[in-house]
């Protein structure tokens, strides 16, 4: 194992009673916690309705079957995790790309205006990293075109964008709780969360088998519920994710404050009046990424490549679409150049100047 890892999920005495207290106590599926849970996180979030599922990318599939883009096109990022626009094909849709942003790696939304077609049903922009993405002129363009829009919300529990939490600007927003999170279920599970009343019925129903009544079924469902003692754990951790939040930014500010003046990186952006990013990821942009990750993982530190392949290069979607290198040049440049660092609310500053040290004597010498 490295020195440094690169993340490690928070699991408290608190969270384990929780857990246990859920298994002795409430049904194991769909019991009080899960009910909870998934109010707890609409008043976070500050929307209508949060309906809890099995996973982030489960969130997706179901917001987008509710929403009917079957036979349509929905418009999102190449420089995302997979199961993103794996997401869009699972609702029966196709995904169509627009290019990243060089100013903060999210969808661009000049690009986006110009890649809409007659055929687009929706936009599905990520907030990368848990930096929310520039969401007023795709909600304008959005309402003036009438589509769908849908917040990959994955890897920003928490963040904000000019007062709004992430998952709330769009019609749905979707969250994750994989335990590379920022928070987490202790497994897998996810959320959709939105103010359309008929988006929210219609979800409810296709993650739990189709049902209207228990044994009656008005549309072909999944089995996609959440666990109940997962839901226990999520709730204290929702409790405590401002805490962790904080922490994460505080450690990025450092981690800034340590790369200072290094010609060869790239920090991120801290945020402004407008956008407070959580750090899911604490990322650079760097001269000689994969020299330096080597480096880094020969001093005992975890680094990450979020992502190495843009989704659009990935084998089968150069297959099924017939996509090539230099259709996205922006997300294949930011492919060869960007490096996640250890980023987790355990970590200490002692570790954050320590990966900073390696980083300079990489490019600078001892």
């Amino acid at each position: 194992m490295a020195k440094i890892p690169l993340g490690r999920p928070e699991m408290s005495d608190e969270m384990i009673e929780a857990a246990a207290s859920a298994l002795r106590n409430e049904r194991l599926v769909m019991g009080e916690s899960v009910k909870k849970f998934e109010e707890e996180f609409a008043r976070y979030t500050g929307t209508k309705y949060a309906i809890s599922c099995s996973s982030g990318t489960n969130a997706l599939q179901l917001a987008m079957i509710a929403a009917k883009v079957c036979g349509k096109e929905v418009l999102t990022t190449p420089f995302s995790f997979i199961a993103t626009a794996n997401a869009v094909i699972e609702a029966g849709a196709k995904p169509t790309f627009a290019d990243s942003s060089e100013r903060d790696y999210n969808i661009d939304p000049i690009k986006v205006v110009k890649a809409i077609q007659e055929k687009t049903a929706g936009v599905l922009p990520v907030h990368l990293y848990g930096n929310p993405t520039d969401m007023d002129p795709l909600v304008e363009v959005c309402r003036k075109k009438k589509l769908l829009l849908v917040e990959d919300a994955c890897q920003a529990h928490g963040a904000s964008y000019k007062g709004k939490k992430a998952g709330s600007i769009g019609d749905v927003g979707c969250f994750s709780f994989y335990p590379t999170k920022n928070m987490t279920v202790g497994g897998d599970g996810g959320m959709i969360t939105t103010n359309d009343d008929k988006l929210v019925k219609e979800v409810t129903k296709l993650r739990d088998c189709g049902r209207v009544s228990r044994y009656v079924h008005d549309v072909v469902g999944y089995t996609s519920r959440l666990n109940t003692c997962n839901a226990a754990i999520g709730r204290v951790q929702l409790r405590n994710l401002e805490k962790y939040n904080e922490r994460r930014r505080e450690l990025a500010k450092l981690y800034s404050h340590e790369l200072k003046g290094m010609e060869q990186v790239v920090v991120p952006s801290m945020g402004d009046k407008d956008v407070t990013p959580v750090f899911h990821l604490y990322v650079i942009r760097c001269q000689h990424r994969d020299e330096l990750a080597k480096h880094m993982e020969a001093k005992g530190i975890e680094v990450g490549v979020h992502y190495p392949v843009p989704i659009h290069l990935q084998p089968i979607y150069k297959q099924m679409y017939g996509y090539k290198e230099g259709d996205f040049p922006v997300s294949e440049a930011l492919s060869n150049q960007l490096m996640s660092l250890p980023i987790f609310p355990a970590l200490k500053e002692a570790e954050v100047k320590e990966v900073c040290g390696a980083i300079k004597e990489f490019y600078w010498g001892k």
